[in-house]
């Protein structure tokens, strides 16, 4: 296939619904235009008429174009891609660099078996490849011909190549249930308040307004005048308590959208994740490139007792969008221990996370950060007390005892541990997350060391991989010198690619 081709005439869905995505992320910067020209379309309908048709044909002369100008090829080793209306893009990209394969079919390409091959490289964004609206036989192709390929350096250790023969092993799948329990476990409630923050004044008087209608008054219901404070309360605890029900309705919902169906499965060297309710998503992750394991456990998921368990792999520096992590990565939601343990067991069978000791930090890590926090605190009760603002000096007091109190729970959190093969970091606040790497995978070592840190013989070490950086603070500086020279030494001996 060393000619050009065009993608089928299906993708120009694709493309209307990728210009409809973009108008929405940026809707928040139309706002004040619809609203400065809302009466003004209500009193002009043939206005409304015109800008609608206008704006549907504008999106389909986009697409038009974007479908016109991408073609693609295929050589030997590589992928060739261009791209842009007005900005061309020509994409060269050997498939020995590319970290991750991604099949993508939205409920509009699975009538007619069509998917789009996303292809992550450990680069930036802008190396990332992509060709829209593949049949399903030749995508399955392309993924096993990507796959098959193997880079100089895992030549010369044959053990990380993946055989192309061998069956596929289904490791886990989540049920509905759990699906649920991710949803409720994970529910991000302050994001959600945060981002209706702008919106709630509108909203709250619109929800006045139509309560009134069927005859239930805020006003009189939440007077003091009317009601007892013990009622006020419970009426507050009841609104809180529906608030948060809806919020995480939404959590669950999302939680079923985003992995229905889910599947992780091996394939030689190879893991694959298939999950997705309306549009399927299949991830396909070469081992060799995993650079770290992350078990996460949320305050509520300690309760339940699940852990979400997440691949990483290198870091891309394309920024972060809504929902992206969770459709390219691997992650597998809300497991029970046991299903933890067998699967990084399976990936690395010599990782001993779930018996080795945890080291503790110091315990000057609590006392330098709440040394840090007092010359501010001590300011403001004394600003406060001048003045006689006795309940602001109140506040700041319970202020500073509660940050002090989150500072103890994150030093408590805080522990590391070492072993021949891997590096095992702690951390967390109300919940607890677990980070385990193979000691080969480090690309960089750093010493940390303040003065005050010197005097007290202790010192910080920074770990860093291609996934990012792993940093362990306020150890003793003799065994953080130990662990700095034996990640160089396994480094240095073994000569394993990091990728």
């Amino acid at each position: 296939m060393n000619n050009w081709q065009r993608v089928s005439p299906i993708a120009l869905f694709y493309f209307v619904a990728n210009d409809i995505s973009v108008l929405v992320n940026n809707l928040i910067y139309t706002i004040p235009l619809v609203i400065t020209s809302y009466n003004v379309v209500l009193d002009n309908p043939v206005w409304l008429i015109l800008c609608i048709g206008g704006f549907i044909g504008l999106l389909g002369f986009s697409a038009f174009l974007q479908y016109y100008f991408f073609k693609f090829r295929l050589t030997e080793h590589t992928i060739e891609i261009k791209s842009g209306v007005f900005k061309k893009l020509h994409l060269n990209l050997p498939f020995t660099r590319i970290q991750n394969v991604k099949l993508i079919a939205p409920f509009y390409f699975r009538p007619f078996r069509y998917t789009t091959v996303e292809l992550d490289t450990a680069g930036s964004a802008k190396s990332e490849a992509k060709i829209v609206a593949l049949n399903d036989m030749l995508a399955q192709k392309l993924k096993s011909k990507i796959l098959s390929q193997v880079s100089p350096r895992q030549r010369a250790t044959p053990n990380d190549a993946a055989p192309s023969n061998i069956d596929e092993i289904v490791l886990n799948q989540r049920s509905l249930k759990d699906l649920i329990i991710h949803g409720i476990t994970n529910n991000r409630i302050w994001i959600f308040f945060a981002l209706l923050a702008p919106f709630m004044d509108a909203a709250a008087k619109k929800t006045n307004e139509l309560l009134t209608s069927f005859g239930f008054n805020f006003s009189e219901v939440f007077s003091p005048a009317t009601h007892a404070w013990w009622q006020l309360g419970l009426y507050a605890l009841g609104v809180l308590m529906v608030s948060y029900l809806i919020v995480v309705l939404f959590s669950v919902f999302g939680s079923i959208i985003a992995f229905y169906g889910y599947t992780l499965s091996k394939q030689g060297k190879n893991y694959i994740r298939r999950s997705g309710l309306f549009t399927h998503h299949e991830v396909v992750m070469k081992l060799p490139r995993l650079q770290l394991v992350i078990s996460q456990q949320d305050w509520l998921d300690i309760l339940v007792k699940r852990i979400n368990l997440r691949f990483e792999q290198t870091k891309s520096q394309q920024r972060s969008k809504p929902g992206h992590e969770v459709r390219n990565k691997i992650m597998v939601p809300s497991v029970t221990q046991q299903q933890f343990n067998s699967l990084i067991l399976d990936v690395w069978p010599k990782n001993a996370l779930a018996t080795i000791e945890f080291l503790p930090i110091s315990k000057r890590f609590i006392l330098r950060h709440i040394l840090l926090l007092t010359p501010i605190a001590t300011a403001l009760i004394g600003a406060s007390l001048y003045h006689q603002q006795w309940q602001l000096a109140l506040i700041v007091v319970v202020s500073m005892t509660l940050l002090s109190l989150l500072i103890v729970i994150r030093w408590y959190r805080w522990g590391y541990a070492i072993d021949n093969n891997f590096m095992y970091v702690r951390k967390g606040l109300f919940g607890v997350n677990y980070y385990v790497f193979p000691i080969h995978k480090v690309q960089q070592t750093k010493y940390h060391q303040s003065l005050l840190m010197a005097h007290r013989k202790l010192a910080s070490i920074s770990l860093v991989l291609a996934s990012g950086v792993q940093k362990v603070p306020f150890m003793p500086q003799q065994t953080a010198q130990q662990i700095i020279d034996k990640t160089l030494f396994i480094v240095e001996s073994t000569k394993r690619s990091w990728m």
